[in-house]
């Protein structure tokens, strides 16, 4: 009792132990991913300040391109009034002026609406980025559960397995103290079957018995352990038919003992030859008896060993069954995190790949209007 104590305590220990390094390991794992996190922020803050000061830099730029555009169609109104006071000549150059004017109006109006194309195109690339961000947190966390869960699945397997190799240990000193024996079938399968007297006993398998027993199962002859048990039944009733046999012949010997005694008393030499025979007979009887005795010892030993032995074989199998439980809900588990895993690599892969036609689309627009503004 002490040692399944003090194996508690040593087990608890051991798991608090691993608990105190996993939520460590955890912590850590937050921590990074925390300043992960606030990094891509102030990235993304600074970002964002960088296209607001673009986007101030370019309406200033416009509106500077619209004054003087301005000033340069007032000066082509007063040009254009000049030369039609002087001659029909300058008409042309006025109609050149408006068409330049025209000209001029649709590229703002393009560049105003390629100007909020750009805004639009930036704000959903930044969501996106959020997105992206958001679920790269996401698979890692995952990474981390999945890691820490093998490891947990790991080191209880490991107790586990520690623990059933010292309680293997401890069955084999408790076989070896208590003086027992493996008997073992001649094809040499190790297995633990059920073996009663009156029920029907398996052909090959092992059991456990003690060395008297095992001695005179091997005196028994070769076979089963059925047909053994079967030779001992058969000898039991051969001896108890012969002693019944002896004291039928005693008790007739007596009767005619004494009915010769009566008769005759002076016959002193069958006496003494029916006295022999007597000694004799009871001799042979308590023999018998001390040999039917000890067959009856022997089956009630193996019967309290198949009966032990038919409990060991039920814990096992519980244990066994308990065991196969936990590992399925684990694989259930894992299969599971490693679907949602997938799903969110697959859910990446969209996200970047939508980011990268976004940017191609802004580097595209970018070039229209660096071409429009040349």
């Amino acid at each position: 009792m002490s040692s399944t104590s003090g194996r508690q305590r040593a087990s608890t220990r051991q798991y608090s132990a691993e608990e105190q390094a996993l939520n460590q390991i955890s912590k850590e794992a937050e921590s990074r991913l925390a300043a992960k996190r606030a990094a891509r922020a102030e990235a993304r803050e600074i970002r964002i300040k960088e296209i607001e000061k673009q986007q101030k830099l370019e309406e200033e730029r416009q509106k500077s391109h619209d004054v003087s555009s301005e000033g340069q169609s007032s000066r082509v109104r007063s040009d254009y009034n000049d030369s039609r006071r002087g001659s029909d000549d300058s008409s042309s150059a006025t109609e050149d002026a408006d068409t330049s004017r025209d000209h001029q109006r649709e590229m703002r109006a393009k560049l105003r609406e390629l100007d909020e194309k750009y805004k639009k195109a930036m704000m959903m690339n930044a969501q996106l980025d959020n997105e992206k961000h958001s679920l790269v947190y996401k698979v890692e966390l995952m990474k981390d559960q999945d890691l820490e869960m093998q490891k947990r699945t790991v080191k209880d397997m490991e107790f586990d397995y520690n623990i059933a190799k010292e309680q293997l240990a401890i069955k084999e000193k408790l076989i070896q103290e208590s003086g027992l024996v493996i008997v073992s079938s001649d094809e040499g399968v190790l297995s633990l079957e059920k073996c009663l007297p009156n029920g029907q006993i398996p052909q090959g398998g092992s059991l456990l018995i003690s060395a008297d027993s095992a001695e005179l199962l091997e005196k028994a002859g070769v076979g089963s352990l059925d047909d053994r048990l079967r030779s001992f039944l058969d000898e039991k009733t051969n001896l108890l038919k012969e002693i019944k046999g002896l004291k039928d012949e005693l008790d007739e010997e007596k009767s005619k003992r004494e009915h010769k005694t009566s008769s005759v008393p002076q016959m002193n030499g069958p006496e003494m030859q029916l006295y022999e025979v007597q000694r004799e007979a009871s001799k042979q009887i308590h023999e018998y008896k001390l040999k039917l005795q000890k067959a009856e010892q022997d089956i009630t030993n193996l019967e309290g060993t198949v009966n032990r032995l038919e409990t060991q074989v039920k814990r096992y199998k519980q244990e066994t069954e308990d065991s196969e439980k936990l590992e399925d809900e684990l694989k259930t588990e894992k299969r599971k995190l490693q679907r949602e895993l997938r799903e969110a690599q697959t859910r990446l892969e969209e996200l970047s790949n939508q980011n990268k036609h976004l940017q191609n689309r802004i580097d595209k627009m970018k070039q229209a209007r660096a071409l429009a503004s040349q």
